[in-house]
C-alpha cells in the first residue's frame, strides 16, 4: 500500500540509522503473487545486517520502524505498508510465541528466500542445512525484477555496547564491544575457593559474584576471601556493602574496591543504593545492583543490573521473560552502558534461557555448572567407548604415538 519503493527504502535507511545496527549488503527489489488477506501484488527485498540486538530487541526495532512508516494493524495478511521480518540469525534456532527463528515460511516463499540468497548466499538455514544458495525454490518462481534496495550508507560507525568493566582500568574510558564473537560471559556464584579454582580450571569462569551469606557459610574472613577471589579469576568479582543508609555503602563500597582492581561493589536496589551507585560510578567504580525487579538502576550508573529469575520463578512469574525485557530495552538505549547480569539461576534449562533471551551475563552456582558438563548420555557414550577401546590389544595410545615419533625420528 502507497509509495511501496520509497516504503522500502526508507525502511532500509532505518535500521542502518539504528545506533547498534548496520546494513551490510542489499537484495534487488520483486514483486510477487499476495497471499493471505492481501489483494495486491507485494513488493519484497532482503537486507544484510550486523547488530548488537538480541532477537527479542531486534524484532522490537522492527516493530517500531514499522509504526513510524505507518503500518496499521488489522487482520493478519491484510494489505499493508510495509512488513519487516527477521529471516535468519546466524545459527539461531528460537521458537516463542513472538519470534520463530529461522523464519518458518523462509524454505516455502520464493520472495523471501530468493532475495535472502542473494545477500547471504552462503548462510547454512540451521534446520535444513543447506546453503541458501543451494535450496531450489518451491513452486513456480513468480517474481518479476523492478529494481534494488539501497546500497547501505559508507560510514564510520561506532556500533555495540561498551562494557563498564572496567572504566577505571582504560582511564576512564569506554571501549566498544565487537557485534559478532561476544559470548555470554559466565560468573560463578560462590565464596567456595575450591569451587572457584575448579571451574576456573575448566576456563569457562569470567567473573565470580559473592555476597555475605556466601562469605558466612565458608566461615571465612570476607576480606580475605574476596582478596583470594580476585587473584584466581582476574575478573570482575562482585562484593557486597552491608550498610543500609546511602553514606554507609559509599563508604564501604570505595573501600572494598581498594581490595583489588577487579572488585564491582554489590549493593541492593533500594533508595539508598540509587544514591551509592550514582557516587560510586562517578569514582569510576564499577557497581552491581542486585535485587533487582526493575529497570531504574541503569539511570543511576549501575555496570550491571541482577535481575533474581530463579526467585520470579519461585512466585509464579516467569522469570526469563525479564531479562528478555531487560535486554531488549538496555540494547534500545545503549548509552545506559547497563549489563543484565542473570542472578538465582536454579538449573541448566535457566542457563540456556538467560543465553537466548540475551543476558551479557549468568552468575551459576557451582552445582548447577556441574550438571551442565554431566549429561547421563556423555556417561553413557562415554562408558561405550571405554568398553570399546578394552577389546583392542594394544591400546596404550601414549605408547603407541611415542614409538610412532620415533621410527619416524621426530
Amino acid at each position: 500500500m502507497g509509495s511501496r519503493t520509497s516504503q522500502l527504502a526508507l525502511a532500509v535507511r532505518m535500521l542502518d540509522a539504528d545506533p547498534l545496527t548496520e546494513v551490510l549488503r542489499t537484495s534487488r527489489s520483486f514483486w510477487s503473487q499476495p497471499m493471505g488477506a492481501a489483494r495486491q501484488q507485494f513488493l519484497n527485498g532482503a537486507v544484510r545486517i550486523r547488530t548488537a540486538h538480541a532477537p527479542a530487541a531486534l524484532l522490537a526495532l522492527c516493530k517500531q520502524i514499522e509504526n513510524r512508516i505507518g503500518r496499521k494493524r488489522s487482520q493478519r495478511w491484510a494489505d499493508r505498508s510495509i512488513d519487516l521480518d527477521i529471516l535468519l540469525v546466524e545459527d539461531c534456532v528460537r521458537r516463542s510465541v513472538d519470534l520463530t527463528i529461522p523464519h518458518p515460511g523462509l524454505l516455502e516463499r520464493a520472495f523471501a528466500l530468493v532475495p535472502a540468497a542473494e545477500v547471504a548466499p552462503d548462510w547454512v538455514h540451521p534446520l535444513d542445512g543447506r546453503s541458501l544458495s543451494d535450496i531450489p525454490v518451491v513452486g513456480a518462481l513468480t517474481l518479476s525484477v523492478v529494481g534494488r534496495l539501497p546500497a547501505p550508507a559508507r560510514r564510520p560507525v561506532a556500533k555495540g555496547r561498551a562494557p563498564h568493566y572496567n572504566a577505571r582500568h582504560y582511564g576512564g574510558q569506554k571501549t566498544a564491544l565487537p557485534t559478532k564473537g561476544t559470548n555470554m560471559k559466565i560468573f560463578i556464584d560462590t565464596a567456595n575457593l575450591d569451587e572457584i579454582r575448579t571451574a576456573h580450571a575448566w576456563g569457562i569462569i569470567d567473573g565470580v559474584t559473592t555476597n555475605p551469606s556466601l562469605i558466612a557459610r565458608e566461615g571465612r574472613d570476607l576480606v580475605g576471601t574476596i582478596h583470594e577471589i580476585c587473584g584466581i579469576v582476574e575478573g570482575p568479582v562482585s562484593a557486597e556493602t552491608v550498610a543500609q543508609d546511602a553514606e554507609g555503602m559509599i563508604r564501604e563500597g570505595r573501600l572494598l574496591a581498594q581490595i583489588s582492581e577487579h572488585v564491582v561493589v554489590k549493593v541492593p536496589l533500594t533508595h539508598a543504593g540509587l544514591t551509592a551507585t550514582k557516587a560510586l560510578s562517578d569514582d569510576g567504580i564499577d557497581v552491581n545492583v542486585t535485587l533487582i525487579f526493575q529497570l531504574i538502576a541503569a539511570k543511576a550508573g549501575a555496570a550491571y543490573v541482577s535481575p533474581f529469575l530463579g526467585r520470579l520463578d519461585d512466585i509464579c512469574t516467569e522469570g526469563v521473560l525479564l531479562i528478555d525485557q531487560i535486554v531488549g530495552i538496555f540494547t534500545n538505549f545503549p548509552a545506559l552502558r547497563t549489563e543484565v547480569l542473570s542472578a538465582s539461576i536454579r538449573s541448566p534449562m535457566h542457563v540456556g534461557q538467560v543465553a537466548l533471551a540475551g543476558s551479557h551475563v549468568a552468575t551459576i552456582p557451582f552445582k548447577v555448572l556441574e550438571k551442565l558438563v554431566n549429561h547421563p548420555l556423555t556417561v553413557s557414550g562415554n562408558a561405550q567407548f571405554l568398553a570399546d577401546w578394552a577389546t583392542v590389544p594394544d591400546n596404550d595410545i601414549s605408547g603407541q604415538v611415542t614409538r610412532w615419533l620415533e621410527a619416524r625420528g621426530s
